[in-house]
C-alpha cells in the first residue's frame, strides 16, 4: 500500500514538473519573438525614415531657384507714334491698325521717377487711381524747367516697319515699383500742331496684369490748311490835285484838236 502511494506521488510531481517546464518554455519563446519584432519594426522605421530623407533631398536640390520678385527686371519697348487725329485715341498700350503718322516731330523724353517718389510719401496722394496720378504728374513736370528735369531719350519721328510718325525708347524698370516718364513734343513740321504731353508710368501691363514686351503710345495732333497770301496791287502814280486835273482837262479839250 505504501509503495502505491509512493509511486503516485511521484507521478504527480514528474507531472507537475513537466507541465511547468512547457509554460516556462512558452513564455521565453513569446518574449524572444516580441523582441525580434520590436528590434525589426525599428530598423524597418530608421530604413524609411533614411530613404524619405534622401528622396526629400533629391527632389529639393533638382528644382530650380525661382527668381524673387523683388530681383524681377522688366524690358520694355516704348513706340510713340504721332498721328492725325481729332480724338484720342485709347488703346490701352496695344498697337493699333496702321495710322496716319508724321515724320519729322522732335521729342523728348524724362524721367520724373524722384517727382512721382515724392507724391507717393505724401499721404494725401495715396491710393489714387492712375488717371489722377498721371495727371498730378505732368503738372508737375510743367511747372520745371527742361534743366531739372531728367532726359533720358530725343529724336525725330521717322518711318519705322511700314510706320510713319515713330519714335522708340526702351527701358529696363523693377517689376514691383512704378517708374514714371514724361515725353514732351518739342516740335512738328509745318501746319502740323503739337501733341499734348504725355505721362506714362512703367512697367505696363495688359488686363491680364501680364507685362508688355512692347508699348505703343498715339498722341494726336492736328494739321491745318497753309493760308493762301492775297496780293494787294498799289499804285505807283503820282497823285495830282484838284487844279492841275482842271489844266490838264481844259488843256486836252483845246490844245489837242
Amino acid at each position: 500500500m505504501r509503495n502505491r502511494k509512493w509511486l503516485l506521488v511521484c507521478a504527480v510531481a514528474l507531472f507537475s514538473f513537466t507541465a511547468y517546464t512547457q509554460l516556462t518554455f512558452a513564455d521565453s519563446q513569446e518574449s524572444t519573438d516580441s523582441t525580434e519584432q520590436t528590434i525589426q519594426t525599428s530598423d524597418s522605421s530608421t530604413i524609411q525614415s533614411s530613404d524619405e530623407t534622401v528622396d526629400s533631398s533629391t527632389v529639393d536640390s533638382s528644382e530650380e531657384p525661382k527668381i524673387a520678385e523683388d530681383d524681377q527686371i522688366v524690358k520694355q519697348t516704348i513706340h510713340v507714334q504721332k498721328i492725325i487725329s481729332s480724338e484720342q485715341l485709347d488703346n490701352q498700350g496695344q498697337k493699333l491698325e496702321k495710322q496716319e503718322g508724321v515724320n519729322g516731330a522732335k521729342f523728348i523724353v524724362y524721367d520724373i521717377t524722384n517727382i512721382l517718389e515724392e507724391m507717393s510719401q505724401d499721404d494725401n496722394e495715396k491710393n489714387q487711381s492712375v488717371e489722377i496720378i498721371e495727371s498730378k504728374l505732368k503738372d508737375r513736370a510743367k511747372k520745371l524747367s527742361y534743366d531739372q528735369l531728367k532726359k533720358v531719350a530725343e529724336g525725330e519721328t521717322k518711318t519705322i516697319d511700314d510706320q510713319e510718325g515713330v519714335i522708340e525708347f526702351s527701358i529696363e524698370v523693377p517689376a514691383n515699383k512704378k517708374q514714371a516718364y514724361y515725353i514732351v513734343n518739342e516740335s512738328s513740321p509745318e501746319n502740323i500742331s503739337n501733341s499734348e504731353d504725355i505721362v506714362l508710368l512703367t512697367p505696363v501691363s495688359n488686363e491680364k496684369g501680364e507685362f508688355l514686351t512692347d508699348v505703343w503710345l498715339y498722341p494726336k495732333s492736328e494739321k491745318s490748311e497753309p493760308k493762301e497770301e492775297i496780293k494787294k496791287v498799289v499804285s505807283t502814280g503820282v497823285k495830282k490835285n484838284f487844279f492841275e486835273n482842271c489844266w490838264e482837262f481844259f488843256a486836252q479839250l483845246f490844245f489837242d484838236n
